[in-house]
């Protein structure tokens, strides 16, 4: 596969840092964090891992993240021209690989917070078949504050077909200068047997992170 086309094909999963990252202005990110912290309780407690004796780290810009052997490593660049680590895996549907891609968010218009709950209305959209759901996170480093996590469903295009996709994104507010993302996705029936949101869970963030 080459660049091109694997760059091409990861949009439908990072084209959410875009849409997260609306914002008026620098100052939106000056005001009230708790106005968008998670109200409601989620299904699940999700809570990062140590790296599985059977993954290898990988680092990249600022942040480390446990990979198994079954998943090919690509090095690009997102639409914001940041470096970009892919990592995915064939799945039963051979335009939909399992993937995880981690974003670099450099000089985000508003913090995470913020940016994950539009995010979470964005796909809230869709209907109650979207299933949404944010929570916190807590993060590994006790100098960071938690992360924030945004999962959903939705319908992609497969062929003459669709087919349910689910969706994690993990939002890290590393300074006020910068946002790491971590997008996880794979078809919904093979989410869960599926190694994505467990490689999203052994993301770390590194010193050398700051924008």
């Amino acid at each position: 596969m080459t660049r091109r086309r694997l760059t091409a094909s990861v949009l439908g999963g990072v084209l959410t840092l875009g849409l997260a990252a609306c914002g008026d202005s620098q100052e939106s990110g000056n005001g009230d964090r708790s106005v968008y912290e998670p109200t409601e309780s989620p299904t699940m407690a999700v809570t990062m891992i140590d790296l599985p004796a059977d993954y290898s780290t990988v680092e990249g810009a600022g942040f480390s993240i446990g990979v198994p052997g079954e998943f090919q490593q690509q090095r690009t660049k997102s639409s914001n021209g940041e470096p970009m680590l892919v990592l995915e895996k064939p799945s039963k549907v051979e335009s939909l690989p399992q993937r995880v891609a981690v974003i670099r968010d450099v000089d985000p218009k508003t913090p995470a917070s913020e940016q994950s709950f539009a995010l979470e209305t964005s796909k809230a959209a869709a209907g109650p078949e979207a299933e949404v759901e944010r929570s916190t996170v807590p993060s590994t480093d006790d100098d960071l504050e938690p992360a924030y996590l945004v999962t959903w469903k939705e319908s992609r295009p497969s062929g003459g077909d669709r087919v349910e996709v689910t969706y994690w994104q993990l939002l890290q507010q590393v300074d006020d200068g910068l946002i790491l993302n971590v997008v996880a996705l794979a078809p919904s029936a093979e989410f869960e047997t599926s190694e994505v949101s467990k490689i999203l869970r052994t993301f770390a963030v590194d010193a050398s992170s700051a924008a």
